[in-house]
């Protein structure tokens, strides 16, 4: 048993951070203790469905109260395989308690089994921002843009710039479900049309744009352009309906079942993206990461 300590706090960001239509300019955070070390966690309001209050909660009853085993380390099994047969509580304990948990046990395997726990150098892509000097992307080799309907001019004129500045530079353009089929079909159609073919290639996905997920599939097929499952995942995880690339956040889902996943379908491709987490929980979010070695990843800091 370990003991917990815990403390709520408000932290700023560094720039506003943009969820669910509105802007954050700071966030609640709750400081677990647990052998000496700090973890800061935090929810996002109309992302995450858990509390930072339940997850206090279930937390303190965790370390607390449940012998951990590290003889068998397994990081595909829930909570890493460091309790017995799971029972009542453990199973109520909700994916994003759970990632957070396992950010900890993965806090204390590093320095308790090093030696499981690799550094591996993660690639991660930038984040482009309008008020930016587009100069400043000029050795950007892969970046993420927010696109809207209704702007297909700009989204094209800006990938123009952009590949005449790096013409080896990625794109990846996230739609955040804000597209009518029709809409996103005339903006591929626009993208196909103006961009040089190279430019044209070097569109890595769209990012989950349509607001109904089940146009996806007719899109696809008419589309040169990937879309990349995001919002949609943790519902989808476990059936057959699964493309890639993948863009996952474990916070909704836990590292455990992402580790799993990943191990068992070395076909996918998966980009690790964060949710605006303190850097205290990163080290969860890398060691998820490395399991894609040759991938960009969202793992953007927003937190000084």
């Amino acid at each position: 048993m370990i003991a917990t300590k815990f403390q709520y706090l408000s932290i700023p960001y560094k720039s506003p951070v943009p969820v669910r239509g509105k802007s954050l300019t700071e966030n609640l955070f709750l400081r677990v203790s647990v052998l000496e070390e700090d973890y800061f966690l935090s929810v996002l309001p109309g992302l995450h469905q858990a509390t930072l209050q339940e997850m206090a909660y279930k937390i303190k009853i965790f370390f607390e109260q449940y012998a951990l085993d590290f003889a068998s380390i397994d990081f595909t099994k829930k909570f890493f395989n460091l309790t017995n047969e799971p029972d009542a509580f453990l199973n109520s304990i909700h994916s994003e308690t759970l990632f957070n948990i396992e950010c900890i046990l993965l806090g204390i395997i590093s320095k308790t089994h090093a030696h499981l726990v690799p550094h591996h150098p993660v690639m991660i892509n930038e984040l482009y921002k309008p008020t930016d000097d587009i100069s400043v992307y000029k050795e950007s080799l892969c970046l993420k843009i927010k696109i809207t309907p209704k702007a297909e001019n700009l989204v094209v004129e800006l990938l123009q710039k952009l590949h005449l500045l790096n013409p080896s530079m990625k794109f990846r353009l996230d739609g955040n479900r804000r597209f009518e089929i029709g809409e996103l079909i005339s903006l591929h159609e626009n993208l196909e049309k103006h961009l040089l073919n190279k430019a044209f290639s070097q569109i890595d996905y769209i990012e989950e744009p349509l607001k109904n997920f089940y146009d996806t599939f007719l899109f696809q097929k008419r589309s040169k352009i990937n879309i990349a499952i995001d919002e949609s995942l943790p519902s989808l995880i476990n059936s057959n309906k699964l493309f890639s690339p993948l863009v996952i956040k474990p916070s909704l889902i836990g590292i455990s079942p992402v580790i799993s996943l990943l191990r068992s379908r070395q076909d996918l491709r998966a980009i690790i993206s964060s949710s605006f987490e303190h850097p205290s929980i990163m080290h969860g979010l890398y060691f998820t990461a490395s399991e894609r070695p040759s991938e960009f990843h969202g793992l953007e800091n927003f937190i000084n």
